[in-house]
């Protein structure tokens, strides 16, 4: 998703609310329009390789803070209090110092950060994270990886650094480096995955930008290697926001293409599958496969989500509906989109190709998101000339899937695929439509919403939801909390609990220079969660206001990082 630069010439304990949740109301079977997408074959070539991250070449960063000049169904078009129907009612918590179920938590990065890597500020940070083992480091060690923009860090589970900070630009070995970073751990064949918006380095972005890729990094015990695969359609679209899973065969990565001179021309989302054998060898020529763009129901797909790690030689995407056909803001989405992608091995084998193919599943209601009020007075102020607002209100941009898409098993084998979004909800007793998360479990054999539900908190706002979900043991969601008064904070809870536990409080309103200069009070885009590769515990993190020392003066945005026991939490 579009993000800003600008390029310069826990303390007190928190009364708040808590949750409604988690109802478990099953849906019917898939009906309406469906769809079948072939893939087109192509390669890329390896752009570097390096025996560890901290052998890579320094690259300077040269983004531009363009991006697609219009986002059509992006930009919100006015706002919906339309509550979500069945949302329930609200008990009330008082969250004190004891941060329950929390084992393990540190400081993640900052706009500060990210400014000292880059030498200019960026917002929002676009959250990451993922968990494994570290082969390029010597005894393997448990690593924690952070990325956000422009910046990505590497730690123990304890937040110790493991190595220093590195900017976008340098671990994926590209100067155009534009953000939407997300990183994965593949268990099965010890590798992490990394991805984000690049542009060819050899040319750097065209004059209208429609020459994007998705820039690819996979780390193993082969060392670190970069590749750059076309997102552009032939140099005619803008590939945004990419967003990553991965079967037994292949690394699938979506992008939303905007197309024609000035971006003004949604296609939809397309897939580019790559062969998992090739990237984890770090061979010199990794083939891929691009399908779409693609449209369900009568209106081209946005947000498409891959699943992460099916276990299975068949990868899963889900799309929700945030928009109509044209482009206007859908006021209530009741269906989501479930795509089937088969033939996955047809990328290194060269047999067949790769099939897409969709459903669409009824669901709950989930409402456009509303702005969420917080702790800012509104006022500007200047910082070495520079314009800053302190926040009134929040954005939480649209009611795409805001986080992953986890993989469970049911107690016969089946695939069940979990995901959340930010809605507007009504939680009983509260006067006023807030942001809140719906979440839903979908059944892929029966191609249905097996459960879902609604976690929302009374007289405070959630936004950018990410759930994570042990193979046994509750599901656990990360979000921001904010409110009128509560600085932005992260926290998170378990579904069906009624009890919100305020991890890392904010120090401070958000101060940004996004209203001023891009008419936008930007904050997200999301939030991350990963179960730890032992199967024991949740690794979360999200966006908050960090200490004093940790902000940057011209947008004080940081992270925050933990790992929690969810049978330790109390309900």
């Amino acid at each position: 998703m579009k993000r800003m630069s600008l390029i310069a010439a826990l303390g007190v304990a928190c009364s708040l609310v808590v949750l409604p949740t988690a109802g478990s109301t099953a849906a019917t079977a898939a009906t309406a329009a469906s769809a079948t997408y072939n893939g087109t074959s192509g390669s890329a070539s390896r752009l570097a390789q390096a025996a560890s991250v901290s052998s890579l070449p320094t690259r300077t960063s040269a983004f531009h803070s363009k991006g697609p000049r219009v986002f059509t169904p992006v930009r919100p078009k006015g706002t919906s209090t339309v509550g979500a129907a069945d949302a329930a009612a609200a008990g009330a918590f008082t969250t004190g110092g004891a941060r329950k179920g929390v084992i393990t938590a540190f400081n993640g990065l900052s706009d500060l950060n990210s400014d000292a890597l880059n030498g200019f500020e960026v917002t929002p940070p676009d959250q990451g994270l993922c968990v494994g083992y570290d082969d390029t480091i010597a005894g393997s060690p448990k690593a924690v990886w952070e990325p956000i923009n422009l910046a990505t860090r590497e730690t123990s589970t304890d937040g110790t650094l493991l190595r220093p900070d590195v900017s976008l630009a340098t671990l994926f070995q590209d100067p155009y480096a534009e953000g939407d970073v997300r990183c994965l751990y593949d268990p099965q064949t010890r590798s992490f995955y990394f991805t984000e918006i690049g542009f060819p380095v050899a040319t750097g972005p065209a004059a209208d930008d429609n020459n994007t890729t998705a820039d690819v990094v996979v780390m193993n015990a082969h060392g670190v290697a970069a590749y750059q695969f076309d997102t552009s359609l032939g140099g005619t679209c803008f590939g945004d926001q990419p967003k990553t899973g991965f079967d037994n065969n292949a690394l699938v990565i979506s992008t939303d293409e905007y197309c024609g001179p000035t971006e003004s021309n949604y296609e939809g989302a397309i897939a580019v599958v790559i062969s998992k054998p090739e990237l984890v060898a770090e061979d010199s020529t990794v083939s891929d496969s691009v399908t779409g763009p693609v449209s369900l129901a009568g209106n081209p797909v946005v947000g498409l989500d891959p699943a992460i790690n099916t276990g299975t030689g068949t990868a899963y995407f889900v799309n929700s509906v945030p928009f109509l056909a044209n482009g206007n803001n859908n006021p209530v989405g009741d269906t989501l989109g479930l795509w089937t992608l088969t033939n996955s091995d047809s990328v290194t084998t060269g047999i067949g190709t790769v099939s897409l193919t969709s459903a669409v599943l009824p669901s709950e209601p989930y409402a456009f998101p509303v702005p969420a009020t917080s702790t800012g007075t509104g006022q500007t102020f200047t910082v070495n000339n520079l314009v800053i607002t302190s926040e009134a209100a929040l954005n939480p941009d649209d009611s795409r899937l805001s986080g992953p898409v986890q993989v469970t098993r049911n107690i016969f084998g089946g695939i069940q695929l979990w995901t959340a979004l930010d809605a507007t909800v009504t939680p009983s007793g509260d006067p006023n439509a807030r942001d809140g998360a719906a979440w839903f479990q979908i059944d892929v054999g029966s191609q249905s919403i097996a459960h879902q539900g609604y976690v929302a908190a009374r007289r405070a706002n959630l936004l950018y939801p990410a759930l994570a979900v042990p193979q046994f043991g509750y599901p656990v969601m990360v979000f921001t909390i904010t409110s009128a008064t509560i600085n932005p904070s992260a926290a998170y809870t378990v579904l069906r609990a009624s009890k919100i536990v305020t991890v890392a409080e904010g120090a401070d309103p958000h101060q940004s220079f996004s209203d001023y200069y891009f008419d936008e009070a930007r904050w997200g885009d999301y939030s991350f969660a990963q179960v730890d590769p032992s199967g024991v515990g949740v690794w979360l993190a999200t966006e908050y206001i960090p200490p004093a020392a940790d902000q940057d003066p011209i947008d004080n945005w940081g992270t925050y990082v933990f790992k929690v026991d969810q049978f330790q939490f109390q309900f």
